[in-house]
């Protein structure tokens, strides 16, 4: 007959029915009330500017896989509807599915080269404490 090691192990001779009010000096509810207003900030969506936000960056080697998957999605496209059509041979199935292959492959590589041409000022300008007047 106890809760939270409060009461009586048995109420058998202590002349109560054994009934347990909860403790007033248990404070396990009040615990959060510090951080009301950071709750009612996340719950109302807003943000804290002040603590910054950093934008997400995606790693390049899931970005080539993610290409290259869509490369082969259109190849296996292509070789569906091939093989649906029933117009053609296995070899001339593989042999236009190749010629797509390398055709998508060869505008990937050039995407990929005219994106990494461009250099960004960030990058091209040395930073602040980086400058040498002294060009001695």
């Amino acid at each position: 007959m106890s809760y939270n090691g409060i009461g009586l192990k048995s109420s058998k001779g202590s002349s109560t029915s054994g009934h347990i009010q909860r403790s007033l000096a248990d404070n396990e509810g009040k615990k959060n009330v510090k951080n009301f207003l950071a709750r009612q900030e996340k719950s109302n969506g807003k943000r804290d500017v002040s603590k910054g936000t950093r934008a997400k960056t995606v790693d390049d080697s899931i970005l080539k896989r993610l290409d290259r998957r869509q490369v082969e999605l259109q190849v296996s496209e292509l070789r569906d509807q091939l093989e649906d059509a029933g117009n053609y041979d296995e070899n001339e199935i593989t042999r236009k599915c190749d010629e797509l292959r390398d055709e998508l492959q060869k505008q990937l590589r050039e995407h990929d080269r005219v994106r990494t041409v461009y250099t960004t000022r960030k990058k091209r300008t040395p930073a602040v404490g980086d400058v040498n007047l002294n060009d001695d």
